[in-house]
């Protein structure tokens, strides 16, 4: 088992497996599997995949998490080098919803807890997208949520690096939820793309959030990614009826984990429709 420390501070262990191939996280994970050229805008043989999820105070990003997790299991994306962040929040206000044992079902020890350590995280965060940049790779940020956490990291690297950064955001609520540094920082330093919203059909996006349960079943049975969406499913069915926003998808019985497109865009299924796309074709059921 290695970590990540950072100063006094030991973050999440990156204990490899699961998801991941390489054998260390700053080694490209098309060196120890079968990558193809690429994924949609992702190149798997040098770029790095940063997840961050605000889980404050919507429970989608639980649901959100479940739907990276099932992409990481299928075997075209099993050479993805990727870090997730729990935490990454702005200034909405809100309860925190914690799920740490989510997080570790969908990407083993590769995450990092901003709740807990937002500047170890950060930190952290910049070290993963410098050694990416430094050796030629481009950093995709799935921005499931606020951008104040990656502004953060960016702005510890050289400027030279800025652009080396790509962020991919759907809601102009969490923008509006992002300081107006830390936009400024994302949008005109960065490369930023301004995504249609996954809530809603006939955008763009896939629609990744409906009202419906029929799907259900095909994500709980299945053997491989079944045990991350009942765990989202039981933190959901907990937190939703408390929460200061109560997502009517979920309080139905249905699913939302709208802020995977960002994640459908960056590798290419951004064709799909919808919630019933993405069951087709991530739960296996094998």
């Amino acid at each position: 088992m290695t970590s990540i420390s950072i100063g006094k501070v030991l973050l999440i262990p990156l204990t490899l497996g699961l998801a991941a191939c390489a054998t260390t996280p700053d080694v490209a994970t098309a060196l120890d599997c079968k990558a193809p050229e690429k994924l949609g805008l992702f190149d798997p043989s040098r770029d790095l995949l940063v997840a961050n999820y605000d889980s404050k105070p919507d429970v989608d990003d639980l649901q959100a998490v479940a739907g990276l997790g099932s992409v990481l299991r299928h075997p075209d994306y099993a050479c993805i080098d990727y870090i997730a962040t729990a935490g990454a929040y702005g200034s909405q206000g809100g309860k925190f919803l914690p799920a740490a044992q989510l997080f570790t079902l969908a990407f083993g020890d590769k995450w990092l807890d901003a709740h807990a350590d937002r500047d170890a995280t950060v930190v952290a965060l910049a070290e993963r997208m410098h050694t990416t940049i430094a050796r030629g790779g481009r950093v995709w940020v799935a921005e499931a949520g606020q951008s104040d956490v990656t502004a953060a990291a960016v702005e510890q690297l050289p400027k030279d690096m800025w652009t080396g950064v790509h962020v991919v955001q759907h809601s102009y609520w969490n923008e509006s939820m992002t300081s107006d540094e830390a936009m400024q920082t994302v949008v005109y330093n960065t490369r930023y793309h301004r995504i249609q919203d996954g809530n809603f059909p006939d955008n763009g996006s896939p629609a990744f959030n409906t009202t419906e349960n029929r799907h259900w079943q095909a994500l709980l049975a299945d053997p491989h990614i079944g045990p991350i969406w009942a765990e989202a499913k039981r933190l959901s069915d907990l937190h939703n009826p408390v929460a200061a926003y109560v997502n009517p998808a979920v309080a139905a019985g249905g699913l939302d984990f709208s802020d995977t497109v960002e994640i459908a865009y960056i590798f290419g299924f951004d064709d799909m429709e919808g919630v019933g796309d993405f069951v087709e074709r991530f739960a296996r059921g094998e």
